[in-house]
């Protein structure tokens, strides 16, 4: 019995592997610093550092139970099908349907920063041109469902000066195309309105707000910044009030 067992999982795993290019693993390796999304029925993990302190090259991806639970849900290593993603820790990452954006990174060598846009049904990864953004780290993101497609918002964030940055980013993805994402800039935090933090929090919230409410973070390494009143971004004025 238990040899037949064991040829079933082999013969799943050489069928999944010839499909997709991907292998069921038992136990990933340890990480932190990395994201997590969901995208349809499978949570995609990515980047991080590891206790040596390198960037970790290695993807995941959990295929959920038909029940939208991991009681049998199917770990597997997407390292090899997604090589062309840019290694990230501290990064974030926005995911929809069939598509996920990953920004940003703790990287001194980047510059500028960088977005990698992965399609979940291919796991074909493309470069995002930035568009006016310095590269930090430490920003929180979400995203906003439009007629024709999304708008991924990020948020905040550091840069290796460890200076607060306000800077707003936008990601437009169209729906039922294969182009890449476009860069854009909303208004700026500033100390009147919004203001610059990192490692704070960012939703999105519809009618009759139509806009992100962010809360908490670290406005520098000493002071934290108090959940209430709430910072919130107006995206059809693109103007930051408080509430």
């Amino acid at each position: 019995m238990m040899i037949s067992i064991l040829f079933a999982l082999a013969a799943l795993v050489v069928c999944i592997s010839r499909v997709t290019g991907l292998t069921i693993i038992i136990s990933p390796l340890g990480t932190f610093g990395h994201t997590a999304v969901l995208s349809g029925n499978t949570v995609f993990i990515q980047g991080g550092t590891t206790t040596t302190a390198l960037l970790s090259r290695h993807s995941y991806a959990i295929i959920l139970d038909k029940d939208g639970s991991l009681n049998n849900a199917t770990w597997l290593d997407t390292t090899n099908k997604t090589s062309a993603l840019t290694r990230r820790v501290f990064g974030v990452a926005v995911a929809t349907d069939n598509t996920v954006i990953f920004c940003g990174t703790q990287d001194v060598v980047l510059d500028a920063m960088t977005c990698d846009q992965l399609d979940t049904t291919s796991y074909n990864a493309t470069r995002i041109e930035p568009f006016e953004a310095s590269n930090r780290y430490g920003m929180a993101a979400t995203y906003q469902r439009t007629s024709d497609g999304i708008k991924a918002y990020f948020t905040g964030g550091t840069n290796f000066d460890e200076q607060e940055v306000g800077t707003v980013n936008i990601v437009t993805m169209k729906t039922n195309t294969s182009s890449v994402a476009q860069w854009s800039r909303g208004q700026d935090m500033t100390e009147i309105a919004g203001v610059p933090r990192k490692f704070h929090t960012a939703t999105w919230v519809d009618a009759p707000l139509n806009g992100i409410v962010v809360m908490g973070g670290r406005v520098d390494d000493i002071v934290v910044q108090p959940l209430a009143p709430v910072a919130v971004y107006d995206a059809s004025n693109a103007t930051w009030i408080t509430v």
